[in-house]
């Protein structure tokens, strides 16, 4: 009894200590919520978070903040809290959630940082990434800069304890403007945005599942056979752009006509084999100013799909401030 006592109380304080746990049935956030605490009176866009376990994440994102007139990618440790709504706020915890997955990220950033504009970054540790076990312990850091003029994705990989120098992703870049490389989770499927053909348009880029079901790094940078298409049902002639997977869903922007101003964010499932017909996420999301590079957060401790993206609208700290709210009603 005293064993059994004694695990009952293990599993309160561990719950205790860890609010968000408690909160999986939470109210859905049906706020635009700005994260006020993370932006400043510069152009913050473009960002990544990590999976969220036991409430700790982290935050990393563009920002002219540094070197204003240029984007850098910043990073900043966060957590998740809960009273009465779900927010993000900064902390000086040691985030032992994600510690040892993610510990190279200031590395990372510092190998992809310089002089000249890094747009959307997107963390891939090889380990957890993936649905299926996947020994290697390599993790990525995926961007694009405009180093060489036009836009073109790369890459910086730390493995064995070493940051690699940054290479070009060349199996997505192209002689126009590429960027925002987002990576489904089965490891079959890879989109992005591309102006390739005049506008900016989705591509998609799909891998072949061999197995046994194990990535590593040279399957993820050069697979051995390959397809890639325009995504012509998400596509069209104006500007579609910063496509970010959520399991099947895709969010992404564009200024096609019928929205609210702008840039908008739209919506997408895959089903049947291709993309459904993007909807708009309506008037709650959408303003008559430009919404920008939606992301998905890990919705593995919350009952509904939470979004980070990016506005200009009025009442920020100034420029493209970020802001948080729930994708999806609860399920």
């Amino acid at each position: 009894m005293k064993i059994v006592a004694a695990l009952a109380l293990s599993a309160i304080l561990i719950v205790g200590c860890f609010p968000i746990l408690r909160e999986k049935n939470g109210k859905f956030l049906s706020q635009v919520l700005n994260l006020e605490e993370f932006n400043s009176e510069f152009d913050d866009y473009n960002s990544d978070i990590a999976s969220n376990k036991s409430g700790d994440t982290y935050l990393l994102f563009s920002s002219k903040r540094e070197k204003k007139n240029l984007l850098n990618l910043v990073y900043f440790k966060a957590e998740f809290t809960y009273d009465g709504m779900l927010g993000l706020k900064k902390t000086s915890r040691p985030n032992i959630g994600y510690h040892l997955e993610y510990y190279p990220l200031p590395w990372l950033i510092q190998a992809a940082n310089g002089n000249f504009n890094v747009y959307g970054p997107n963390t891939i540790p090889l380990s957890t990434y993936y649905n299926y076990y996947t020994p290697s312990k390599d993790i990525f850091l995926f961007y694009a800069d405009d180093a060489d003029g036009d836009m073109e994705i790369k890459y910086v990989r730390q493995a064995d304890g070493s940051t690699h120098q940054p290479e070009k992703f060349n199996i997505l870049n192209s002689s126009a403007d590429d960027a925002y490389p987002t990576f489904s989770r089965s490891g079959d499927k890879i989109l992005f945005c591309s102006n390739r053909d005049g506008s900016f348009d989705i591509y998609e880029v799909t891998l072949p599942l061999e197995q046994p079901l194990v990535m590593n790094a040279e399957k993820l940078i050069n697979p051995a056979s390959f397809t890639i298409r325009k995504v012509e049902e998400l596509s069209g002639p104006h500007q579609d752009k910063c496509p970010s997977l959520i399991g099947d869903k895709l969010v992404f922007v564009s200024d096609r006509p019928g929205g609210f101003g702008g840039f908008d964010i739209y919506e997408s499932t895959f089903k049947s084999g291709r993309w459904s017909t993007p909807v708009n996420l309506g008037s709650r999301i959408n303003t008559g100013h430009n919404e920008y590079r939606p992301i998905g957060i890990d919705a593995q401790s919350f009952n509904y799909n939470v979004m980070v993206f990016s506005s200009d609208r009025p009442g920020g700290k100034g420029g493209y401030d970020l802001y948080m709210t729930g994708l999806d009603e609860q399920r």
